[in-house]
């Protein structure tokens, strides 16, 4: 069995009409990086077609999907169908999913893009497309006998809320050389309507045009001179991060998870945003700037139409993950000049979301979709830091984590109540105020010495309580040294658990930028790979992506609410970045000076003629473009 993504001059099984040379970024996009492996010892990707930021996409069936488990491994040899899968990540689950099963069948050659599939299993030929709310399916489907209908399946973790109007609807067209399937969230006419809007009376060559040139807008944004090996890298992670938020509204309105009810107007869902708020959405700022306000807007109809602002819509509250993101993320597009969505708004259900307890909040524990229900789990523990200024470990699980997520969210200085300077850990505490170092699930995705430096937006605080700057720089030292390059569930590094990922870019505010740029250059090269597991962890909604990306053209943001990047050492020769609406058109001209592929130290990088001293730029003066120029030593 061969199973590999289409490059240029070796389609073997792809229509004629693709024959063609393709754009030269979307060429290196491997969209089998990230499928290989077995639970989170892998990047818990699929071969995903359809459209950038699609209401869902077409991916071949080899397995069952559930939470924890996808429905294709490229390990996998047999195919059983294919899905029109919405699952957005491997420890969530999918909703409304459309199945088409076949006779198993051993695959016997398979080639991907983003826009086109092709898969040749049991002496069958198969070719499919997807558009944002339609698929069509080519090949012998003898044994298929799909039908109009709906599936009400909710795996989404958000089982305890009842919402009887929810219905993923499909209507199919059974034509000729296979299938044409619509899907909606509101009714079968609309699913009607979709497919007849996106794929009726047009070709097969046609659709798939159309689906290629959406991919196009957004990688025509981007181009990067690098080693081969990078530019795979690279663009198979812009089109991991084009992948979500899913865009779910259908000619105007869309259905709401969170009131069972179908309203006008845009909607976003499958936000992974405690992952995301770290680099996805800060990228997203730079290569998808028109949709950004729409997806705040989104959280904020999520707000008044559920009560409060979500962590993990999928599509409804899930009660998953800690902390409270939504805050960040929305105040991060404010701080960078987003004025498309509703501000007062923002501002009204952040001070909710931050001032108001959970019904039972302070009776529950509020444990990792446990104990949820119909309630919507927005601040755990927040009667508790309210109380007392930090999360009391025997009332609220994930008590370290949770406190230091709202200080960050808060800008206050609140992670301070937990610090243990006899230790020099952020450790639980008590309700009391004793503090318990052997308290059970207190950290989210981390032990006490990674947690130690999640205080992204006061590194002069965090370094004034460990004794200075030089001492902060020596800790770093030894995570980096003793830590974060173990061994952890099949991965090299614990680079897959997001509160690691600002961490190397924290030596830049105690005064050692050197080291940030060794430590970044480090996990670029040893973290990521172009093979079938891909990369340290889950991608997480496109989060692993966004990293590498952002890093690689040599920035970073360490605190996305600040509007500032922090420099670190780019890994590519030059790159271009074409920014539009809602910034005026500018261009960012990346420049590497005295470039090596193992030189990794920056001596000086210039911003249009000026010198970056403090190693950090602002948002507002990279979208206004001009030469970015890293002199490397």
């Amino acid at each position: 069995m061969r199973q590999r993504a289409i490059t240029f001059g070796r389609a073997i099984l792809v229509s004629a009409m693709l024959a063609s040379a393709l754009a030269d970024s979307m060429k290196y996009v491997d969209p089998l990086i990230g499928t290989g492996g077995l639970g989170s010892e892998y990047g818990g990707m699929m071969p995903y077609t359809g459209v950038p930021f699609g209401s869902f996409q077409m991916v071949p069936m080899t397995r069952l999907n559930r939470v924890g488990q996808l429905s294709f491994n490229s390990a996998d040899d047999t195919l059983i169908g294919f899905i029109l899968t919405r699952q957005p990540a491997i420890w969530m689950g999918d909703w409304g999913e459309v199945r088409i099963p076949i006779e198993p069948a051993k695959i016997e050659d398979a080639e991907y893009t983003p826009y086109l599939g092709c898969v040749k299993a049991g002496g069958r030929m198969f070719e499919y497309t997807a558009t944002a709310h339609a698929v069509w399916l080519r090949g012998d489907l003898w044994d298929v006998r799909l039908l109009d209908g709906y599936n009400s399946n909710r795996d989404d973790g958000n089982l305890g809320r009842r919402l009887p109007n929810f219905k993923g609807w499909r209507c199919v067209k059974h034509v000729k050389d296979g299938m044409q399937i619509g899907v909606s969230l509101i009714s079968l006419e609309q699913a009607r309507r979709n497919l007849e809007a996106e794929i009726g009376g047009k070709s097969f060559e046609t659709v798939v045009a159309r689906t290629k040139a959406e991919w196009e807008k957004y990688f025509c944004r981007i181009e990067i001179d690098a080693p081969e090996d990078v530019k795979t890298i690279f663009y198979t992670g812009l089109y991991h991060t084009l992948l979500y938020p899913r865009q779910i509204d259908e000619q105007g309105r869309y259905y709401s998870a969170f009131d069972d009810g179908v309203h006008d107007g845009t909607m976003y869902s499958c936000y992974s945003l405690w992952d995301t708020y770290r680099a996805e959405h800060p990228w997203l700022t730079l290569i998808a700037p028109e949709r950004v306000d729409g997806m705040m807007q989104s959280l904020l109809e999520m707000y008044r139409e559920g009560g409060w602002l979500p962590k993990w819509p999928n599509p409804g509250y899930t009660g998953i993950m800690s902390g409270a993101p939504a805050e960040i993320v929305l105040g991060e597009a404010m701080a960078k000049g987003f004025t498309g969505f509703d501000h007062s708004l923002a501002r009204e259900a952040i001070y909710k979301n931050r001032t108001v307890p959970q019904r039972f909040d302070a009776t529950r524990r509020w444990r990792d979709r446990e104990e949820y229900g119909e309630y919507p789990e927005t601040r755990a523990g927040l009667t508790s830091y309210m109380k007392r200024g930090y999360v009391a470990c025997d009332e609220t699980d994930e008590s370290v984590s949770r406190t230091l997520d709202f200080a960050f969210a808060d800008r206050n200085k609140a992670y301070t109540n937990l610090w243990c300077a006899s230790s020099g850990l952020f450790l639980p505490k008590r309700a009391d105020g004793t503090f318990d170092a052997n308290a059970k699930r207190a950290y989210t995705e981390c032990r006490p010495e990674a947690a130690v430096w999640c205080v992204p937006h006061d590194p002069d605080g965090l370094a004034v309580l460990m004794g200075g700057k030089e001492v902060a720089v020596r800790r770093l030292d030894e995570f980096f040294d003793k830590l974060f390059w173990q061994l952890e569930r099949g991965n090299l590094s614990i680079h897959g658990n997001e509160p690691s990922h600002h961490v190397a870019y924290l030596y830049n505010r105690f005064g050692a930028p050197e080291k940030t740029q060794r430590r970044v250059r480090e996990i670029l090269t040893r973290a990521y790979s172009a093979n079938r597991k891909g990369f340290d962890g889950n991608e997480d909604c496109g989060q692993m992506s966004a990293w590498y990306i952002l890093s690689a053209l040599g920035f970073y943001p360490l605190d996305p609410v600040s509007g500032y990047y922090e420099i670190g050492s780019p890994i590519v020769r030059g790159a271009k970045l074409r920014l539009g609406a809602p910034y005026a058109p500018a261009t960012l001209d990346i420049r590497v000076k005295n470039y090596a592929p193992n030189r990794w130290r920056v001596k000086r990088v210039m911003l249009n003629g000026v010198e970056l001293k403090d190693w950090r730029i602002s948002h507002l003066s990279l979208v206004r473009g001009g030469v970015l120029e890293f002199e490397m030593s």
